[in-house]
């Protein structure tokens, strides 16, 4: 009885999708708490099965293909709850223009704010050690990290985000994937359930990968709208901030499978691995993700026009954005201790405590007058990624 506990997690996450399959088949109608909670539960499972399926698949297809594809379908759930969004707000308007991007940019500050964080620390508390020290492939999603949340910074400043915007990083997204595929990586060394997948016969792995990618994509298209309306519902059934609710919530549902596997990794001591995983899902979301709401948005309004930017969007964008920075500033050495890690992790959790205007303000400013200075310090490894990344190029 190989792989047990495996095969239990496949059909636990396959039972989380059938309540809701159930009732999306029979037409059952539930208050918005309960939809929200059957339709998350849904797209929670389907993270799991597209996770699994993404890394089994790097088995069978060629490496070039599998470096981009897997990251990018980790993270295709919280791309589709954020294209509802972004398609609503372009058909009916109103408040799901704020949602659009409180989603975005929820799920970028939660992925550093908490990811990032805890995976670093455990990291640390498993290696017995003051810091760790990340792959120098790394430096490849350092550059693009670090352009892109430069170019961010002009969002808040011009009030919207543009089709044009939505291209640079839809480009930067591309010029990454493109690269990924000439950088060296660590060895394909499945954990979990993908190791149980890649031990069957070769027809059976792969038709199980197919049967995974094609049954959780199907889930998350019919839950996708149960899903963010049922929140929308219970925000305003409870008394709750909808804007906060589609900010947090909904990337914490569709996110945490990320999370998991890469505590996985880490629990493994495949420390790179798991870090990997995270910061390269944090490059697909700082520019795919963001670039892809302007164009929904467009198409569902059919015309070309910009997302607009009201005062609190603004505040978000930036936030979200030095966060960033400060990030990205962190592990521009490759290296990452305890202080650097609580730093990031501390930080995300005053935003909670403290929760008006002036204290995101507040908080903007300590994260840049902390990335800065450790910006100018850390300079010579800024020229070797660079470096790093037109050798890469020149391949």
């Amino acid at each position: 009885m190989g792989y047990l506990r495996e095969r239990f997690q496949i059909l636990f996450a396959f039972t989380l999708t059938l309540p809701w399959l159930i009732s999306y088949l029979l037409g059952f109608h539930y208050p918005p708490h309960i939809e929200a909670l059957l339709s998350g539960l849904a797209v929670l499972g389907s993270a799991f099965l597209l996770s699994w399926a993404a890394e089994t698949a790097e088995m069978d297809v060629p490496r070039s293909v599998s470096l981009a594809a897997v990251a990018l379908l980790a993270v295709l759930p919280e791309y589709a709850v954020d294209a509802y969004f972004a398609w609503m707000a372009g058909k009916v308007g109103g408040d799901y223009i704020h949602y659009a991007t409180a989603n975005m940019t929820g799920a970028n500050r939660l992925l550093i704010g908490v990811g990032w964080s805890l995976i670093m620390l455990i990291a640390i508390f498993k290696s017995r050690k003051r810091e760790v020290e990340l792959d120098e492939g790394l430096r490849l999603e350092m550059f693009f990290l670090l352009i892109a949340t430069i170019y961010a910074f002009i969002l808040p400043l011009k009030g919207s985000i543009s089709v044009f915007d939505s291209l640079i990083f839809v480009s930067m997204y591309a010029g990454y994937a493109y690269m990924i595929t000439k950088a060296p990586h660590e060895d394909f060394t499945p954990e979990g359930v993908p190791a149980y997948l890649c031990s069957l016969p070769a027809k059976r792995r792969r038709a199980n990968v197919v049967a995974y990618m094609l049954y959780a994509g199907a889930m998350i298209f019919i839950s996708v709208e149960a899903f963010s309306e049922g929140l929308l519902g219970t925000a305003e059934n409870f008394g709750i901030d909808s804007f906060l609710m589609v900010q947090w919530l909904a990337p914490l549902a569709s996110e945490s499978p990320e999370f998991i596997v890469a505590m996985y990794l880490v629990r493994k001591m495949r420390v790179s691995a798991g870090l990997n995983a995270l910061i390269s899902s944090k490059v697909n979301q700082w520019t795919l993700l963001i670039g892809t709401i302007a164009i929904v948005f467009s198409i569902a309004g059919m015309h070309v026009q910009p997302l607009p930017l009201d005062a609190r969007q603004r505040e978000e964008v930036f936030l979200t954005a030095a966060q960033s920075l400060f990030a990205t500033a962190i592990i521009l050495d490759r290296k990452v201790g305890v202080v650097e890690a609580l730093a990031l992790l501390s930080l995300f959790c005053l935003q909670f405590v403290f929760p008006t205007v002036h204290a995101r303000n507040i908080l903007s400013v300590i994260y840049l007058a902390l990335a800065l200075p450790m910006l100018y310090r850390h300079r010579k490894e800024l020229i070797e990624t660079v470096r790093y990344v037109r050798t890469l190029a020149r391949r």
